[in-house]
């Protein structure tokens, strides 16, 4: 697979922090503001490769605000469920149903490295890719959290159930509002497609169902703005 390319001072420097998978650093020729002095000193501290070049050649990579900088990364290996599932600790997961648009998939992973999140959990079919897009929307975020694709999202709600882990499934059907309920507790949170919701299937098999405070104004939220302020609460209520 090709290369993935990520650009701008805090994506990049989100990603030197695991030197093992970025490939080499593209540095503008001439760059002098404070922060780009520094991150510049971070890459030729880390051992990754670098080259400075002119600021045309990093348009060749990117039409995006690149801010002097942009790193070619290899894959983001998807990790195993079974292998960060820690009946020691209190966790709390995200699984997405279906979320097809990558840029809400990008900004729900920065949300869940943000705020703490164990794992995001991805269906292997119907599910946005982890591309240059989704990990740029991360801001890095996609370096920091584990993430894992099954083939059937079904398949890792029985397996965090069987360790104990109950299921929420976030839906402006629930008749609880997601600050009703104690989230002191090990947990998977369910979020739904953008139009769609949470299929059928999928929230019978939830152990419980939340909502979030809206007027009347409005439907919904956007997915990636739901799963923040859950993300949230759950912070809230564990400190």
């Amino acid at each position: 697979m090709h290369n993935k390319i990520l650009f701008g001072i805090n994506s990049v420097r989100e990603a030197i922090q695991d030197p093992s998978i970025v490939q080499k650093v593209l540095i503008q020729n001439k760059i002098i503001n404070p922060a780009a002095t520094h991150l510049k000193e971070q890459i030729m501290r880390s051992g990754i490769s670098y080259s400075f070049v002119p600021e045309q050649k990093l348009y060749k990579h990117t039409k995006g605000n690149h801010q002097g900088f942009v790193a070619l990364i290899g894959q983001i290996q998807f990790t195993e469920l079974e292998s960060i599932i820690d009946p020691a600790k209190q966790q709390l997961f995200l699984l997405l149903d279906g979320i097809t648009d990558v840029r809400n998939f990008g900004a729900i992973i920065r949300s869940a490295v943000g705020l703490g999140a164990s794992g995001i959990v991805i269906g292997q079919n119907g599910s946005a890719p982890l591309n240059d897009i989704a990990i740029q929307a991360s801001a890095g975020g996609a370096f920091h959290i584990p993430i894992i694709r099954v083939r059937h999202l079904k398949d890792a709600m029985y397996l965090l159930q069987s360790h104990e882990i109950a299921i929420i499934g976030c839906t402006e059907k629930a008749s609880s509002f997601v600050s009703d309920i104690n989230l002191k507790r090990s947990m998977g949170i369910v979020m739904g497609n953008e139009n769609k919701g949470i299929s059928k299937g999928i929230l019978n098999l939830c152990d419980e169902q939340i909502k979030i405070p809206i007027k009347d104004v409005l439907d919904s939220y956007n997915v990636s703005v739901a799963a923040s302020l859950i993300l949230y609460e759950y912070q809230r209520q564990n400190n």
